[in-house]
């Protein structure tokens, strides 16, 4: 597991309901755990070693690399954040010590009870899904701005972007999927399983300039 992360400590605890007083080295591990899971699916093993990359160097604060400064802070971070919290709340609920699973207990406070465990769970599903969603849609309307995005060859075990909605909603976009072979305007061989139609885009799916 890759030891960069695409977001620190302090800023899961502060867009989330995590106390202060949580010790850093109990959260690293959700949230590397998120990223490889679910942003490594969304943005494809080549997109997703290139923000790590950047992050690692620094590069990320480079003007060349603005656009993926803009991917990471408006995109990337808000899921991660989300991810990061919906797996913490398993690895906070119980402790693995010697003597086997033990349920946390806390000095000023009652445990939830399972009810309001498993609404907790769904909720934070569901805002990690949204976030998710609003990542993928914008990584196929600019996919032009990341060319890792689209690139990479698949026999070598790369793992492509998932394009498909992860958020399951009552309210759905009007067109199907398109392959790339069909039509004017495909999105192109990785996103071929794209839910959206063709014509949200042009056939690079990033019409005009971009500032």
């Amino acid at each position: 597991m890759n030891n960069v992360m695409m977001i620190s400590e302090n800023l899961l605890k502060t867009y989330t309901a995590i106390n202060e007083n949580v010790q850093s080295d109990e959260l690293r591990f959700c949230i590397l755990q998120a990223q490889t899971i679910f942003i490594r699916e969304s943005l494809g093993d080549n997109l997703f070693a290139k923000i790590l990359d950047l992050i690692d160097t620094n590069d990320i604060m480079l003007p060349a690399n603005a656009k993926y400064k803009t991917l990471l802070d408006t995109y990337i971070q808000p899921t991660l954040i989300s991810y990061s919290y919906y797996l913490g709340l398993d690895n906070f609920a119980v402790k693995w010590v010697s003597v086997g699973l033990v349920s946390n207990r806390s000095e000023q406070g009652n445990p939830v009870d399972f009810k309001m465990f498993q609404y907790m769970k769904s909720n934070a599903k569901n805002q990690a899904e949204f976030n998710d969603n609003l990542l993928r849609r914008h990584l196929i309307f600019r996919s032009g701005d990341y060319p890792e995005y689209t690139s990479g060859n698949l026999n070598d075990g790369q793992l492509s972007p998932e394009t498909k909605s992860p958020f399951k909603a009552s309210l759905t976009l009007p067109g199907a999927g398109y392959y790339w072979k069909k039509g004017r305007g495909a999105v192109g061989y990785l996103c071929g399983d794209s839910p959206f139609p063709t014509w949200y885009s042009s056939a690079n799916n990033s019409p005009g300039a971009h500032s």
